[in-house]
């Protein structure tokens, strides 16, 4: 079998070396033909934004070895070589402005020697930039690729002035990119957000960003025929190994990893990273979420714990999904961008987009870290009292239910709580989702909507959700509207319960009170 090609995005070393490659180079061919020369592209972090980057490199540098027996070899691609010019800022170095203007130029400077160019004379990195790109273009039009744009941006997100700095920085070395634009004969930006091109790219009106495009919607990530063709073997070891059927696996795999779509059009795709990783190890786990889930992420999560209510099934304009500023960067459009969400559904009549978590992966792991950032508390304590949530329900042990449920919610800072029903109800949900039950939020019946319900081995638990009232008002609004009524034939025993958070003063407590069916 092939080597899968874990943390290697090098498309050279992945071919010669035996690893699997997912061929993506039709997509890439249609991008690039007929004209079509500069492009933006977003994708979540570890989506494989960098081997793209790497292989467009080889493909401008006019490698055709390296891509025999792939689609684009067999095409009318005439494999004309192109100086490039290729800047990944994960690897340029932004602790302060001055450290990436430095590095900036020692990057240029190490591109300038590798195609016998002197750019020493030039005093600036943007200076050294525009003298590479002429004396490059006496070779051929040059290609700039840049990878991971955002980095130097997100990475000091926290502190507002350093990141502008960052960002200043960074749109000054697009201006000199515009300036240039006879000398050039594409551009590729890559990263994880979209800040808007007046504040990056300003004057870079025609480049096209493709990252919602059906054109795109599948040159990342694997598609269900893409997995089942590329890692046959690695899927038949699994189920040798497990003594499952071909088809669990894949059942599996797809409710894990798959699930991601970044355009209008219903293709999804899975998570690369984890796809992979999980075909080593052969092991299910949150390969993705722990890799590193952004910490600019979290703080904004504090800072705009009010759009947890919208979290999941949110619903929003599909451009306001587009590009966001500095100092205004809504919660649930970088959820999206970063990956954490994704689109579920989309209304052509009124142009709107539904979100929703892709896959369980994410699913289950961001919501824990939900919980974790706003009780302030760490995962040792989450997975307790989770633990002691699940066994309460399980044994109908209301009292330990709630007072578990209290410990928590407590622990929300009393600046961060809002006075609002469904601001609780979405923490409870998300409670309620990291027990692994089968639980439902606002299940609409025929005279009204119930907040929650819950399945665990010989019970169904109704709850209606109440804040600042007497828990009796949601047991009576149960019986009343007969909630339970499409749950008698389920030959479970039924557990109506008035559930209030009470959040008048700072001492935040829950009461509740119960009845059996």
């Amino acid at each position: 079998m092939k080597y899968l090609p874990i943390d290697l995005s090098t498309f050279s070393t992945m071919i010669t070396n035996n690893y699997v490659y997912v061929d993506k180079t039709q997509h890439i061919y249609y991008l690039f033909s007929g004209g079509s020369r500069l492009y933006f592209f977003t994708r979540p972090r570890r989506f494989g934004k960098s081997l793209l980057i790497s292989t467009l490199k080889e493909l401008f540098l006019g490698n055709r070895e390296l891509f025999k027996g792939l689609w684009i070899d067999s095409s009318d691609y005439q494999w004309t070589k192109h100086p490039v010019i290729h800047l990944d800022f994960a690897t340029i170095g932004h602790e302060t402005i001055d450290d990436l203007k430095q590095s900036l130029s020692w990057k240029l400077h190490e591109i300038a020697q590798e195609y016998s160019v002197d750019i020493s004379t030039a005093p600036t990195p943007n200076t050294q930039l525009a003298t590479l790109i002429k004396q490059l273009a006496k070779i051929n039009k040059v290609v700039i690729l840049v990878d991971e744009y955002d980095k130097p941006i997100l990475d000091h997100i926290n502190d507002l002035a350093k990141a502008d700095q960052m960002k200043r920085a960074i749109a000054s070395m697009y201006d000199v990119i515009k300036s240039m634009d006879e000398h050039i004969r594409a551009i590729f930006v890559t990263g994880v957000t979209k800040f808007a091109k007046t504040s990056i790219f300003s004057g870079m009106n025609n480049l096209n960003d493709i990252s919602s495009s059906d054109q795109s919607a599948q040159l990342l990530g694997y598609t269900q025929d893409e997995l089942v063709h590329y890692f046959n073997d690695y899927i038949d070891a699994i189920a040798y190994k497990e003594h499952h059927s071909r088809d669990a696996v894949l059942a599996t795999m797809k409710t894990w990893y798959n699930g991601y779509r970044f355009s209008k059009m219903p293709i999804k795709v899975y998570n690369p990273f984890s796809t992979m990783y999980y075909l080593s190890k052969e092991e299910l786990a949150n390969y993705w979420f722990k890799s590193g889930t952004p910490t600019f992420l979290i703080h904004l999560i504090t800072q705009q714990y009010y759009e947890l209510e919208k979290i999941p099934t949110a619903e929003i304009k599909s451009i306001n999904l587009d590009t966001f500023e500095l100092n205004d960067i809504p919660l649930i459009p970088l959820l999206f961008q970063t990956g954490y969400l994704t689109i579920d559904g989309y209304n052509p009549e009124n142009n709107r987009i539904t979100l929703n978590y892709p896959n369980y992966e994410v699913e289950e792991s961001f919501t824990k870290h939900i919980v974790i950032s706003l009780t302030h508390t760490t995962m040792v304590v989450v997975d307790t009292a989770t633990n002691t949530l699940l066994k309460a329900l399980a044994s109908h042990n209301l009292e330990t239910f709630c007072s578990t449920l209290q410990t928590l919610f407590a622990r929300i800072p009393y600046t961060l709580r809002i006075n609002k029903e469904s601001y609780y109800h979405s923490i409870f949900q998300f409670l309620v989702n990291l027990l692994i039950l089968e639980a439902q939020s606002e299940v609409i019946t025929n005279i009204g909507r119930i907040d929650t319900v819950v399945q665990i081995d010989k019970y169904i638990y109704i709850f209606e959700l109440k804040m600042n009232k007497n828990p009796e008002e949601g047991l009576e609004q149960i019986l009343n509207k007969k909630y339970y009524e499409a749950y008698t034939l389920y030959n479970k025993q039924i557990v109506l319960v008035g559930l209030v958070f009470n959040t008048i003063d700072e001492n935040f407590t829950i009461s509740y009170t119960f009845q059996d069916l």
